[in-house]
């Protein structure tokens, strides 16, 4: 019977290719929508959980974008007082607190804009990922500079070479390289916090401060996001609030793209149902002659139920196939668009998610080809050869 249905089912082979186009593309669409969802969660904890950060100072204005654009290495429009960290490291519940500056300078001549960072050593310990080339060292001077890897292989430049940055006037000596992560840190380049705030004419300034506590608890980040609240200038800003924060705007857009997700799959099951009705129509005369010579009504829905059944299995091994193919393209473009992108693989097809993509794409064969089964099982001999 798989021998005949598969025959059935070549016979018409633009028809079927056509059907088998639509089950894949929804099956490719919701297997994105579902595994994107899945990497994103938990590349974004892992990330955050990995920097050692529980929560950041950032100027007053909306916690999450500021905080969430310091992260990812963006400027923003206003600063903190340079007194903040001075407060943030008198708190009794906090291990380290590192100041940032962060600055853009365009390069129009080359179509790019460079990000600098001023920062001092108390980062290092909130930078667990950090691993410096051979024969890298701290800053050596004012005139130090630490490239990332992307901006090392951009500007062409080794440990020790000099770098000119014509927008500022001024020329630093590479004293490091970063070995590269995976994070926005790849392309940033990062000179001292005072050469920072002279270069950008922000004397006593700082973008964020970021924190780790010694007692990471809930209790305790609570209380001691309370009392850093206090900073003239400032606010807190927990990774908790943060990430809930973004996994609820995910959400609300992963809701929304899979309603058209549910729209792909509504057409596609359409579309199996008329490829499944015309067969049954146009073999009207050879399912008459069946049933007439001994075919009982149970093979005949058998037959046209394992049709659809074999229809949307193969449309769907089609889509998880598609979805891997053209899931990398997809996950850099979704990169540049989704807030705060963790580094590596954001696309994570789980053998749940591929089994949940299998079920509702045999469950698309099951709701298609249940009517022009039962069609055909209701089929007599004598009504089907009448116009013969």
């Amino acid at each position: 019977m798989l021998l005949l249905a598969l025959h059935n089912l070549s016979r018409r082979r633009l028809r079927t290719a056509l059907t088998l186009f639509g089950v894949a593309t929804a099956v490719c669409v919701l297997s994105c929508l579902l595994a994107f969802g899945e990497g994103y969660r938990s590349g974004l904890d892992r990330e955050l959980k990995g920097m050692g950060i529980q929560m950041m100072l950032v100027p007053l204005g909306c916690p999450y974008d500021a905080a969430a654009r310091v992260l990812k290495g963006h400027t923003l429009d206003s600063s903190l007082p340079a007194s903040a960290v001075v407060t943030a490291r008198a708190d009794q519940s906090v291990a380290q607190a590192a100041p940032m500056l962060m600055a853009t300078v365009p390069r129009p001549s080359e179509g790019r804009t460079d990000l600098w960072v001023g920062i001092d050593e108390s980062i290092r310990p909130l930078k667990p990922w950090w691993k410096m080339k051979a024969g890298s060292t701290w800053f050596t001077g004012n005139d130090s500079v630490i490239l990332g890897a992307e901006a090392a292989a951009t500007e062409l430049r080794k440990i020790g070479d000099p770098l000119y940055s014509p927008e500022t006037g001024r020329t630093f000596k590479v004293c490091a390289i970063l070995e590269r992560s995976g994070t926005s840190d790849d392309s940033l380049f990062f000179v001292p916090l005072k050469t920072a705030q002279a270069m950008f004419h922000q004397p006593e300034r700082l973008t964020a401060v970021a924190i780790r506590l010694k007692d990471p608890s809930p209790a305790v980040v609570g209380e001691t996001a309370a009392r850093l609240q206090q900073v003239p200038g400032a606010q807190s800003v927990t990774m908790t609030e943060m990430m809930g924060a973004f996994f609820n705007l995910v959400e609300a857009v992963r809701t929304l793209l899979m309603a058209i997700a549910v729209i792909a799959i509504a057409i596609s099951t359409l579309s199996v149902f008329n490829t499944m009705l015309a067969s049954v129509i146009e073999r009207t005369r050879e399912l008459g002659i069946l049933r007439a010579v001994g075919a009982s009504r149970g093979q005949l829905f058998r037959l046209l139920a394992i049709e659809a059944l074999m229809l949307t299995f193969i449309g769907t091994l089609a889509g998880l196939a598609l979805t891997f193919l053209i899931g990398p393209a997809l996950e850099s473009a979704v990169k540049r668009l989704v807030p705060l992108a963790p580094g590596g693989a954001m696309l994570s097809i789980t053998t749940f998610i591929a089994l949940e993509c299998a079920a509702i794409g045999l469950g698309i064969g099951i709701a298609a080809g249940l009517y022009p089964a039962w069609r055909a099982g209701r089929m007599q001999p004598v009504e089907a050869l009448r116009g013969q």
